[in-house]
C-alpha cells in the first residue's frame, strides 16, 4: 500500500491511499476510521493498515480524488520527526570521496522542517552557490522501540520512501562539522509516498537513480550497502527511542556533484528525480530563495 500526506485546495489535509496508476483516494471518504497523515496512520498498527487497505479496494470510485483538488503532495516526514542520516554507506561514494570502507557508520541528524514534498522546490539559498543532490532510500519507522535487537530490526519498519539528501557543500568544506550543510530550509525532499513493506520486495535489492534535468547522475543499488538496514536500526535504538514517523536516510551512492570536474552544482530551475525500484519518482525542481 501507498500513503500520501496532501493538502487539498480547499486548505484542508488528507491523507490518501495511493494506486500504481497514480490515483489517490481519500481516506475521510472510505469506510474505516479516518487517520490523518501517514504518522497516524502507522502508529495505530498493521490491523489498521490492513482494515484501510481493504476499504480503498472496495470503495476506489467514491473517494477517488480529483488531480485539480490537490495543492501539494506534503513530505511523508512531520517537522516534528527525528531525521537520521548515515554519511557513508556506499561503497562507491566512500571511494569518490577518497575515503576508506568505513568500519562504523557516521550518523547526522536532519531537522524535520528543512523537509518538503514530491514537486515542491529545492531552495537554493542566497548563501550558498555549492547545491548538490544525493538521492536516498529512507526507512519509516512504524513502531515504538528501544533497545531493538537486529533480528528484529524490520519489525520496526512501516515502509520506505524516496529521499533527496540535498547538501550545500560549500558549508560542509568551510565547518568543522557537517550539521549546517545539512539544515538549510527546503533542502529535504522525501516522497512521493510510503510504501509499506509487502509492496517492497527485497530492501537490500533495490534500484536508485538519480537524475538532474533527465540525465542520470547517481544509479546504483542498495545491494551496496556497507551497513545492512537492520545494523543501523538497531544502533540508532540503542540511542533513543524510536517512534512512529522517525526516518532513517540510508546514505547515497557516488556521482555526487561536489566530486566532478568541474562541479556541476544545482541552478535555478534544474529538475531532479530520485527514482527507486518497488517505489516511484520523487521530483522536484529547484528554486533561487527569495
Amino acid at each position: 500500500m501507498r500513503l500520501a500526506n496532501l493538502r487539498l485546495r480547499d486548505g484542508n489535509r488528507s491523507l490518501a491511499v495511493c494506486r500504481v496508476d497514480g490515483s489517490m483516494h481519500d481516506v475521510r471518504k472510505l469506510p474505516v476510521e479516518p487517520a490523518t497523515t501517514i504518522r497516524d496512520a502507522i502508529a495505530r498498527g498493521e490491523k489498521y493498515l490492513q482494515a484501510l487497505a481493504a476499504a480503498e479496494k472496495s470503495n476506489q470510485a467514491a473517494a477517488r480524488i480529483d488531480p485539480q483538488q490537490i495543492a501539494e503532495v506534503l513530505p511523508v516526514a512531520e517537522p516534528d520527526a527525528k531525521l537520521f542520516c548515515v554519511g557513508l554507506n556506499y561503497r562507491s561514494h566512500a571511494d569518490e570521496l577518497g575515503h576508506p570502507i568505513p568500519k562504523q557508520p557516521s550518523i547526522f541528524s536532519r531537522y524535520g522542517t528543512t523537509c518538503v514534498g514530491h514537486e515542491q522546490p529545492i531552495l537554493l539559498p542566497t548563501s550558498s552557490n555549492a547545491v548538490d543532490w544525493e538521492g536516498e532510500l529512507a526507512l519509516v519507522i512504524g513502531r515504538t522501540g528501544k533497545y531493538v535487537a537486529s533480528a528484529d530490526a524490520l519489525k520496526m519498519l512501516a515502509g520506505v520512501t524516496c529521499f533527496n539528501d540535498v547538501s550545500m557543500r560549500d558549508f560542509q568544506e568551510r565547518l568543522p562539522r557537517i550539521t549546517l550543510a545539512k539544515n538549510f530550509d527546503g533542502s529535504g525532499p522525501i516522497g512521493p509516498w510510503l510504501v509499506t513493506l509487502d509492496e517492497v520486495g527485497d530492501i537490500d535489492n533495490l534500484e536508485i537513480e538519480t537524475r538532474v534535468n533527465g540525465i542520470t547522475m547517481q544509479k546504483s543499488s542498495t545491494r551496496e550497502f556497507i551497513f545492512s538496514v537492520s545494523f543501523l536500526i538497531e544502533l540508532i535504538s540503542q540511542v533513543c527511542t524510536l517512534r512512529p514517523g522517525d526516518v532513517i536516510a540510508t546514505g547515497t551512492p557516488a556521482g555526487v556533484a561536489w566530486k566532478r570536474k568541474p562541479p556541476n552544482y544545482l541552478r535555478d530551475g534544474d529538475v531532479v528525480e530520485v527514482e527507486i525500484s518497488n517505489i516511484g519518482i520523487l521530483r522536484n525542481t529547484a528554486r533561487r530563495d527569495g
